[in-house]
């Protein structure tokens, strides 16, 4: 079965005072809930400023239609409740600021006609999305990042755009998580999961340094859902990160179920590999302890044998720093995948001499009730490894496509920036499998223009681009 079953209104900010914690320990133990600061600790903060002048206009385009009214659900992935999973992404343009996009899911897949974009009219969106339903009403919201516009310098933050029985409204305003953290905390981006199991969606993002003390590393924070229609959490802890220096970024599964998620936290500013940990969910949250994996830079989480536990996968993502001396890796990384199975003693299971691997998505590809693997290998394809009751295994379909020879401007892009990409993966038709989402887009030129592959493994479902939306 699937790791994870993952991903209107407004009111006044609120700031989330958080309380900076002592530091932890090395190896992997029983989880111990961090401690928390309940709601009363929240406190006023003035609304932002109206935006210093009126939207910029965007060129006259094909308007979506409208979804269908769903009544809910608990899919992580459908914004309309309808019973499919719909698409989000940041569309860039040329000239005027990014849209907010969500794609429909209908019994035929992905429908391009059905889709909702919103403007960033209110805010500048500087993405990633993702989606969970944040309040429990039984409709996936979108998570966006991105800077209110107005005046004076731009500062990141997460904002929530609520999911309902038509999706997202076009013409709403963002609702900002309220927090007093700074925008370095922001970074990387703020992503949900459910790390106490209770089946609400929690969200985490890493909080700055700790000032005044001798500590070199940032924190975790973690807001614990339902969240109010303010964006406020029900409560959230704070506690130090594992590893000796601050860390790059996170990863997570997709929320679902009633059973706790794990958080991947890496280390690395430069292109190497990077020091990763993993730090387990439970009844209480996350734990204060956190084991050492391999080396990394791509990352995946799913049920990858089928006993029902979240499993995770690091690998070679293939980038290496250009430092003298540092432009290697050893042989325990370099080429290397390891899948690390959740809930029992079992051994990693470890995969060498992959070259690399640019990312990783898993999904049901194949409707068994076990998680699939797709992996980036750059010229070499995607390729799809199996999941079953020993875990991955190799000797599945390599797939490829390509986007067109001629770019939108005339030129003619190099046979490797013509290359899909794996982009996410979602069951969008409702048939129990998985579809795994490709796309590319054009270097250098028309940003608007990105063309999208729907395939279930073996052929395209669907295709589709966004070259007048």
């Amino acid at each position: 079965m699937r790791e994870g079953a993952t991903r209107s209104g407004t009111g006044t900010a609120l700031a989330l005072v958080l309380l900076l914690g002592g530091c932890g320990s090395g190896g992997e133990r029983e989880a111990t809930p961090a401690p928390y600061v309940t709601p009363s600790a929240l406190l006023p903060e003035p609304p932002p400023a109206p935006p210093s002048s009126s939207p910029r206009p965007a060129p006259s385009r094909s308007p979506g239609s409208p979804p269908a009214e769903g009544k809910g659900g608990r899919d992580p992935d459908d914004v309309n409740g309808d019973g499919f999973a719909d698409l989000t992404f940041v569309m860039s343009h040329a000239s005027w600021s990014p849209d907010l996009v969500i794609v429909y899911g209908s019994k035929g897949g992905l429908n391009p006609r059905t889709r909702t974009v919103v403007p960033g009219a209110h805010l500048e969106f500087t993405g990633p999305t993702s989606t969970a339903d944040l309040d429990g009403d039984g409709f996936a919201d979108v998570l966006v990042h991105g800077h209110v516009v107005r005046r004076g310098p731009a500062t990141d933050s997460p904002h929530i755009l609520w999911g309902g029985p038509k999706g997202v409204d076009p013409e709403a305003v963002p609702t900002a998580v309220p927090t007093s953290l700074t925008p370095r905390a922001f970074s990387h981006g703020t992503l949900p999961g459910d790390f106490d199991g209770d089946g609400e969606a929690d969200l985490v993002l890493k909080t700055p340094m700790t000032r005044g003390t001798s500590e070199h590393r940032e924190s975790l924070a973690v807001l614990y859902g339902p969240f109010t229609r303010q964006g406020v959490p029900r409560r959230h802890t704070v506690q130090p990160s594992p590893g000796d220096v601050g860390f790059h970024g996170l990863a997570v599964g997709k929320v679902g179920g009633r059973r706790a998620g794990d958080l991947l936290v890496y280390d690395g500013g430069d292109d190497g590999q990077a020091e990763t940990w993993l730090v387990r969910g439970g009844p209480g949250g996350l734990s204060r302890q956190a084991r050492r994996l391999n080396k990394g830079k791509s990352f995946a989480f799913g049920d990858f044998d089928g006993d029902g536990r979240g499993d995770v996968v690091v690998a070679d993502s293939g980038s290496r720093t250009n430092e003298p001396g540092y432009d290697t890796e050893p042989p325990s990384v370099d080429g290397v995948m390891t899948v690390y199975f959740g809930g029992t003693r079992r051994t990693p299971q470890t995969f060498r001499n992959l070259r690399f691997a640019r990312t990783l998505t898993a999904g049901d590809y194949d409707g068994d009730g076990t998680d699939d693997l797709a992996i980036d290998r750059g010229p070499d394809g995607v390729e799809l490894l199996h999941g079953g009751g020993g875990g991955l295994r190799r000797g599945g379909k390599t797939i490829r496509r390509s986007g067109p020879a001629t770019d939108p401007t005339g030129g003619k892009p190099h046979p490797s920036e013509r290359l899909a990409r794996p982009w996410t993966s979602a069951d969008y038709d409702g048939d129990g499998r998985d579809e795994l989402l490709l796309t590319w887009s054009p270097t250098g030129s028309n940003p608007a223009l990105s063309l999208w592959w729907v395939t279930d493994g073996d052929r395209d479902e669907n295709t589709f681009d966004t070259g007048n939306w």
